[in-house]
């Protein structure tokens, strides 16, 4: 029992010994927090401080580039303004007020200075959308001038289309219909128009031309043609048996053979009035048989007759071309080659 309060004993003298070490230790923890604080606080102002003198300075700087700006502004505006005083109506004078009697002269001062500054923004302002409205007139009147050469160019040619369309039209109108009249006047006439060559229309007289044995080989037939030459500028007509007749032309006189496409020349006289029954031609000769020359008159001629005229006597046409003068036994013989 005493063995056991003495250790009690003890254990309450180390407590109550151990007390004020204990508010020490509380106390010096408290002092070092203090101090940790105060270094704290003093930090975080130098970074207020340094923070505060960059903002003053980003602001100088700002003011100076806004100083800048409205100088370039100023300028500016005072090129725009000379530019644009020769177009622009002069401004009225500003007249500055007179203060009454009490009142400040400082607003008064500053109205003027704020309307001067802006008088060349709105100067500018107009200046720039009067070139700009100017500027889309003329690309407008440019658009509108193409379009209108384009239109008239379209115009012009379909116009010119329709004109050369109606000249051919009338060409052809007036061709038929001249061709419709020779038609009319040939189908009566013993005069059938051939063709027209350097201011002469040649006519056949069909009353006179026909076909007619070759000399010295009976089984080849030839034309006997008369031609008549008529100048378009020949002066006036004369009536023979009731019909029209030039009264100046001339008759000249052919042999054409189709067979061979030769032509020969017999003779040419000049007829005034009614020609005359006592004319010289030269008589017929194989040496006299020309060969036609492609596109000279002769040629022109032999096509034209021979086109006018039927076949010749005996010719046999269509499949049986080149047959005639021959028998069937003949032709078995030539063509199927069978002799019988």
């Amino acid at each position: 029992m005493k063995r056991w309060r003495g250790l009690a004993l003890g254990t309450l003298t180390a407590f109550l010994l151990s007390a004020p070490a204990a508010d020490a230790a509380e106390a010096t923890t408290a002092a070092v927090r203090t101090a940790t604080v105060d270094d704290s606080s003093a930090r975080d102002a130098e970074r207020a401080a340094k923070a505060a003198e960059r903002a003053e300075r980003q602001a100088a700087r700002a003011a100076a580039k806004a100083e800048r700006q409205r100088a370039i502004a100023e300028a500016k505006a005072a090129r725009a303004e000379a530019k644009a005083a020769p177009n622009a109506s002069p401004a009225k004078a500003i007249e500055p007020s007179v203060p009454a009697v009490g009142e400040s002269a400082a607003p008064a001062a500053v109205e003027p200075t704020a309307a001067t500054a802006a008088s060349p923004v709105l100067t500018e302002k107009e200046a720039a959308r009067l070139e700009r409205q100017q500027m889309l007139a003329e690309r407008k009147a440019e658009r509108a001038a193409v379009k209108a050469n384009r239109k008239a160019a379209l115009a012009e040619a379909r116009a010119e289309k329709r004109a050369e369309a109606a000249a051919e039209r009338a060409e052809k109108k007036a061709a038929r219909a001249e061709e419709k009249a020779t038609n009319k006047r040939d189908r009566k006439s013993r005069y059938k128009t051939l063709f027209v060559d350097n201011g002469f229309t040649y006519y056949l007289d069909v009353q006179n031309t026909r076909w007619v044995p070759r000399p010295y080989n009976s089984s080849e037939y030839m034309i006997d043609a008369w031609v008549r030459l008529v100048e378009n500028t020949t002066g006036e007509p004369v009536a023979e048996d009731g019909k029209i007749r030039p009264a100046k032309y001339f008759l000249e006189h052919y042999y054409i053979s189709p067979q061979r496409r030769e032509i020969m020349f017999i003779s040419e006289l000049e007829v005034t009035g009614r020609p005359e029954n006592a004319i010289k031609e030269r008589p017929y000769d194989n040496a006299n048989w020309e060969q036609l020359v492609p596109g000279s008159i002769e040629d022109d001629l032999f096509e034209a007759v021979v086109a006018r005229m039927k076949n010749a006597p005996g010719e046999r046409s269509g499949i049986l071309s080149g047959t005639s003068g021959m028998s069937l036994r003949d032709m078995v013989e030539e063509y199927a080659r069978i002799s019988l």
